[in-house]
């Protein structure tokens, strides 16, 4: 089935509170469409994964739509940043932040879980997994001497912080033994907020709503206080813009 992040009652709700029939059962498919299709859109808009955990009543509730129960993974190729706080020599930018010998690594979405895997680049071009090695070592923050973290702020900002004198040479000159720091770093991780807001599931809603209220063309009551389609959707999506802005 389709996966999403609120069930068609959402939907059903959704319509009603806008004073418009509820009855979904002749554009079921439709209604699943529209709920499924702000699933990765609003993924990729606030950088977040939301999941239910095991027994959550919306598991029990969900009818023709898949609700995520588990974080997803991703695997990506970064770069291992010299920041603003750099050093500069002949042989350019050395990679130095406000936290000493640790490169900052922003990630590419929100609440990070855990790292599978942390191949950085080496001198002879070949890639070493940090995280599989047992000449590395994972610590929690804040720093105290591990060659790496995982951090995640209040706000769900992950970044991973690299001891950077892990890629000097060995003979006390403090020369690093990259040539570059570009597409050094290859992650491999999973992220995902356990918990499906109520806020994140009335958004989706509004949003499946004016996608559905758009393509099947309803009929709106004289007591309805839009005059057109278009406005009534616009109404709906001003409203989930408004239900999402805490997780902006």
């Amino acid at each position: 089935m389709p996966e999403g992040y609120c069930t068609l009652e959402d939907l059903r709700i959704a319509l009603q509170e806008a004073e418009l029939p509820g009855d979904l059962s002749q554009d079921k498919q439709l209604a699943v469409r529209a709920i499924a299709a702000q699933t990765e859109p609003l993924e990729k808009e606030l950088k977040r994964h939301w999941y239910a955990p095991s027994g959550a009543d919306i598991l029990d509730e969900a009818t023709d739509i898949d609700i995520p129960t588990g974080p997803k993974t991703r695997d990506d190729e970064e770069d291992i940043p010299t920041g603003s706080a750099f050093l500069v020599d002949d042989e350019g930018p050395k990679p130095k932040t406000s936290q000493g010998d640790y490169a900052k690594i922003t990630l590419a979405r929100r609440d990070a879980e855990s790292i599978e895997a942390l191949h950085v680049r080496q001198a002879d071009g070949t890639y070493e997994d940090w995280a599989a090695s047992s000449d590395y070592s994972e610590g929690s923050w804040p720093p105290s001497g591990e060659d790496f973290y995982l951090r995640v702020n209040n706000g769900g900002w992950s970044r991973v912080y690299l001891d950077t004198t892990n890629l000097l040479e060995e003979d006390e000159d403090d020369e690093y033994v990259l040539d570059s720091f570009a597409n050094a770093v290859y992650l491999e991780w999973s992220y995902g907020h356990e918990g499906i807001p109520d806020n994140v599931r009335r958004a989706v809603a509004l949003r499946a709503a004016a996608m559905f209220v758009d393509e099947a063309a309803i009929q709106i009551p004289d007591n309805v206080r839009v005059s057109s389609v278009d406005a009534l959707a616009d109404k709906f999506e001003t409203r989930a813009d408004e239900l999402l802005e805490v997780y902006r």
